[in-house]
């Protein structure tokens, strides 16, 4: 932490308690917990992990390095007469980019409430977080899944020590969105995690994009190559941070078509069953089926335009030109061409352009599937389950991200009266699952994708989960 660092942001109604050291962790080392020191100065950002982007907006005031397994606690200014639900939030950013700094992951809003205990978390990122080493063992045998054990250590910490901020550690969320959603459903899989949490919601992920053993171990394969260390791979402990993440960015596929296809050729949460150090014993999807976490409540959900964001924002990489194109990225997920036709033509309706046909294809692959089939597997093995879908506002359209400011109760600057609405009743959903208020919520799913819907989707939702599902019947979406 820089010694210049300005202090923290205060909100009004809530204690703060920012850059709390919650694990402590060598490079590529699993990460030991920390104990909590109460006379510890704690008004000042922490650490951010190390990522490509030093940009304004993760308002990382103490700079990024690798000592940043820090968390911050948000607790009401007046004492609860008894203690409160805790609200884990796991950000996004592609397990690439992302903080606890940002006011994206600033849970004051929540619990200005009185409701709950915010909680944000910092893990490793990128070539010191999401690399799986642990195949070359030595130095590097515990480098499998490091992000993950970093959220799980953070869980530990917030079990020990929650209490002193008036949390209940029984009664813990946890909850994120995009990366931070498929780390935390990934938690299902990983047995060092179980007696950690009560539910589990994930926004914009969930349970899939689980990545093969085999891809992580060659995309560690290209990387230490590029790095020209491949025949010492611990070598990997004694080079600057800016070389490790420089090199991830030049070996690992960007094109979203690859990294979210089938194979998930991508950095996220390995199934590393059977590999050394191996944290992750099975696929979230397979757990909820069991029936083996069937006590954790989850709520799953996707923004009606999600993939949307693209084509606002990165059109010219992401556009494919022509449907054709679109039929053969699908046909490359192992879909029979003439099945692959069928779908995007379902898609093809509108007067969407070719890009357009391309995120709609994707917002359900990689988002209504995997949520609806995993909230029906959980109902089915008798869990309870609910489904979510976020619809535009004025000024805010449903691309990916669009609920961010909300999930944690912060105002995006220059909202519209109409997206005040609306984020302030994803607020409210993110309390009453958190404080387990289930009559405030609607209607659980049984044996359909029931859905409620907030802002003004284009389609109803429940009807759009059971098209996707009825569409991509008997597709896999690992």
């Amino acid at each position: 932490m820089t010694a210049t660092a300005p202090k923290a942001p205060t909100a009004p109604g809530v204690r703060s308690w920012w850059g709390i050291p919650y694990a402590t962790a060598e490079r590529y080392r699993r990460p030991v917990v920390a104990g909590f020191d109460p006379d510890r100065s704690c008004d000042r950002k922490g650490v951010v992990s190390v990522q490509p982007d030093s940009g304004d907006w993760l308002e990382a005031d103490s700079g990024m390095g690798e000592d940043c397994l820090n968390l911050n606690v948000w607790a009401p200014e007046q004492p609860a007469g008894k203690a409160l639900p805790v609200a884990v939030y796991v950000h996004g950013g592609g397990f690439e980019y992302g903080a606890n700094t940002q006011i994206t992951s600033n849970a004051a809003g929540l619990a200005a409430s009185g409701r709950v205990v915010g909680v944000s978390v910092n893990y490793r990122l990128g070539a010191l977080g999401a690399l799986s080493l642990s195949q070359y063992g030595g130095a590097l045998a515990e480098a499998s899944n490091l992000f993950l054990q970093d959220v799980i250590a953070a869980l530990t910490w917030v079990q020990r020590n929650i209490a002193h901020f008036g949390g209940d550690p029984g009664n813990v969320t946890v909850y994120g969105h995009s990366a931070g959603a498929y780390t935390t459903f990934g938690l299902l899989g990983a047995s060092s995690a179980d007696g950690l949490y009560r539910r589990l919601a994930g926004f914009s992920g969930g349970p899939a994009r689980s990545v093969p053993a085999w891809w992580a171990e060659e995309l560690a394969h290209r990387f230490v190559t590029e790095l020209g260390v491949a025949g010492n791979p611990e070598k990997l402990l004694d080079l600057d941070t800016a070389s490790l993440r420089d090199a991830l960015s030049k070996v690992a596929p960007t094109d979203l078509g690859v990294r979210g296809g089938v194979d998930n050729k991508a950095t996220g949460v390995v199934l590393d069953i059977g590999q050394s150090g191996a944290v992750v014993h099975a696929h979230p999807m397979d757990v909820l089926a069991s029936g083996a976490h069937r006590k954790v409540d989850v709520l799953l959900s996707m923004a009606s335009d999600d993939m949307g964001w693209w084509v606002a924002n990165d059109l010219d990489r992401y556009d494919p030109h022509t449907l054709d194109r679109v039929v053969d990225e699908v046909a490359g997920w192992r879909i029979s061409r003439s099945r692959a036709r069928k779908i995007v033509d379902a898609y093809d309706q509108g007067g969407r352009t070719p890009a357009e046909v391309r995120a709609a294809v994707m917002a359900d692959y990689l988002f209504a599937l995997p949520a609806a089939r995993g909230a029906l597997a959980h109902a089915a093995a008798g869990g309870n389950a609910h489904l979510l879908l976020i619809g535009p506002a004025e000024g805010a359209p449903a691309v990916h991200g669009t609920e961010m400011y909300a999930l944690v109760g912060q105002k995006k600057p220059g909202r519209s009266p109409e997206q005040a609405e609306r984020d302030t009743r994803i607020r409210d959903i993110v309390l009453d699952f958190a404080t387990g208020e289930q009559s405030r919520l609607w209607p659980a799913v049984t044996d359909k994708p029931t859905s409620a819907s907030v802002g003004n989707p284009p389609f109803e939702a429940t009807a759009h989960y059971q098209a996707a599902l009825d569409l991509w019947e008997g597709i896999a979406r690992p």
